[in-house]
């Protein structure tokens, strides 16, 4: 069996090396377009910021490697430029024609440059490859690029602008949407956008560069915003070329069409990583997801299927994690925004937690979101702290899989001991908390059900936090009644009008409404996040809201 693999990243090596290890006798050839291979693209912007201290630490392994112990011949520097599927060979750029018996395409996406004015000129560029990260870095010592427009506030836009920082540039962040980094939703990822701007780093949120002129780039408010180069950072585009030229059936979403096999609509043409589509374990449609993790479970089925193996790809929940600074942020399953979208009703939370117990050195505060429907299913969770957070949303995200429930998390059984976690870990706090909503032992309210501006005497807010708290701030219109003199104070409480409790997190107002509602109220509401989430929100509101002239005069 000849097998020829399109693509020397992630699923191409990845399907070539398991396949050898299941068949010793296949024939295995890699075509890689360009002169780089096996390079671990994901670890690109921390070669730029320096992290990394070189390029060959990126690079996995080696054409010689390859060839030495696995027995596989790559060719770099070879671009396929047609499938044709009649004679069972690809066309090469300046090379015969190569015959296959089965082939994989695991060609990956692009860097879509998004139709500006000038953003083809020298100083913009895109985070692609070493080759992409070498010429940015040529560049800025080249012509002491100091002024940084990133376009695009995603995941690789957020880790791009720490990067620059590092190099004591100065980065501003352009995101069109309405809030950066997509998989959170907008309550949680206000915390980022004010983190980065304490962190030194301008952000123009619900704005767009328009043009790039030779000093300045224009944005769509009219901003001007002083740069010497740019960085396209707006996401990726599967490339499909080769598929469409060649017949092979797109599906639904704009992806190429694979069965659980990872086979395309030719029974001798299979395709793993970003062009293919999958299906979402929540929504149960299908999509594009470019993740380097997924590509290689995609590429791990081919192989199996190549060497006779009945394993199936199954459905995708989606992950997202990203590094910024000292913070990591992470997201699991699906946002309200995916949600709503496909009409799926659910309830939500949050919560604050300890990384580990308080009293042992190091403890750092998680805050997480979780989303589920009215029958317990988890549906999504997104967090965000120094410490922690991808351990929790790895142990929901395993419960998810298996169809679990906020009730299983509540009695997880995890590792404890003070250095590692709570008696009560998060995610055993997180079931518990949703479980208390489901069964009508908490009511929350989230900071979008409230008039903050506009309250009337149909509600009343109390903080239960104690005195010497509530003098040094609060929210306008909020009345102070600490938790410790509740019952003392329960005619001050009416029956008749909805009443907001809230503390710094959401653990003291939670056990007051317990009081209360024990005492006969069933009008009690918490708010979820309390007055810390609460600060978050009206922070990034206020900046959001202010001039970017003190800004763009920094950046001059």
């Amino acid at each position: 069996m000849r097998v020829v693999i399109i693509g020397g990243g992630s699923a191409g090596i990845s399907t070539a090396t398991r396949l050898r290890r299941l068949n010793e006798n296949a024939e295995i050839i890699i075509l890689e377009k360009t002169g780089e291979f096996a390079v671990s693209n994901c670890g690109l912007t921390y070669y730029l910021s320096g992290e990394v201290k070189s390029a060959e630490a990126l690079i996995g392994t080696s054409v010689e490697t390859m060839r030495q112990l696995y027995n596989i011949d790559v060719r770099l520097n070879h671009e396929v430029t047609a499938i044709n599927r009649a004679q069972k060979t690809v066309s090469i750029e300046g090379y015969d024609d190569e015959p296959y018996d089965k082939l994989v395409i695991a060609i990956g996406a692009y860097q879509l440059r998004p139709d500006i004015d000038g953003v083809l000129a020298d100083n913009i560029f895109t985070i692609k490859n070493l080759e992409t990260i070498e010429k940015i870095k040529e560049y800025i010592s080249g012509v002491g690029a100091k002024n940084i427009v990133i376009v695009g506030g995603g995941l690789i836009g957020i880790e791009a602008a720490e990067a620059f920082i590092k190099l004591g540039l100065y980065p501003v962040i352009v995101e069109a949407a309405e809030h950066i980094i997509p998989p959170l939703d907008y309550e949680m990822a206000v915390i980022i956008q004010n983190y980065l701007r304490e962190k030194g780093i301008p952000l123009y949120i619900q704005d767009k560069v328009m043009a790039f002129g030779d000093k300045e780039a224009v944005l769509a408010s009219g901003t001007k915003l002083p740069y010497d180069m740019a960085i396209i950072a707006t996401g990726v585009r599967p490339d499909l070329k080769l598929s469409v030229l060649s017949e092979l059936e797109l599906g639904s979403n704009g992806g190429l069409k694979v069965d659980e096999y990872m086979r395309t609509s030719d029974e001798n043409i299979y395709a793993a990583g970003d062009d293919v589509e999958v299906t979402n374990f929540i929504t149960d449609k299908k999509e594009r997801v470019s993740h380097a993790g997924l590509a290689v479970k995609e590429a791990r089925i081919i192989a199996d299927h190549l060497a006779g193996l009945n394993t199936k790809f199954g459905k995708v929940v989606n992950t997202a994690i990203v590094k910024s600074f000292d913070l990591a942020i992470g997201a699991v399953g699906a946002n309200e925004e995916t949600l709503r979208r496909n009409n799926i009703p659910y309830k939500k939370l949050h919560f604050y937690a300890k990384s580990h117990s308080g009293y042992y050195p190091g403890a750092e505060q998680m805050l997480f979101k979780l989303l589920f429907n009215a029958k317990g299913k988890i549906l999504g969770a997104q967090g965000i702290g120094k410490d922690g957070i991808d351990k929790r949303l790895d142990v929901i995200l395993s419960y998810m899989q298996k169809g679990g429930t906020v009730y299983d998390l509540a009695k997880a059984e995890l590792c404890y001991a003070p250095p590692f976690a709570t008696g009560r870990d998060a995610v055993n706090d997180l079931g518990g908390a949703a479980e208390n909503i489901l069964e009508g032992r908490e009511v929350p309210i989230f900071y979008d059900e409230v008039d903050w501006d506009n309250q009337n005497c149909d509600v009343m807010i109390i903080d239960v936090r104690p005195q010497a708290k509530f003098a040094e701030a609060h929210i306008p219109n909020a009345v102070n009644i600490p938790m410790e003199a509740i019952r003392s104070n329960l005619d001050a409480i009416p029956h008749d009008k909805k009443v907001i409790l809230y503390c710094n997190h959401g653990r003291r107002s939670y056990l007051t409404s317990c009081i209360l509602r024990n005492r006969g109220f069933d009008n009690i509401f918490n708010l979820s996040g309390g007055m810390d989430l609460y600060n978050e929100i009206q922070e990034n509101k206020q900046i959001r809201n202010e001039s970017y002239e003190r800004i763009v005069n920094m950046l001059s």
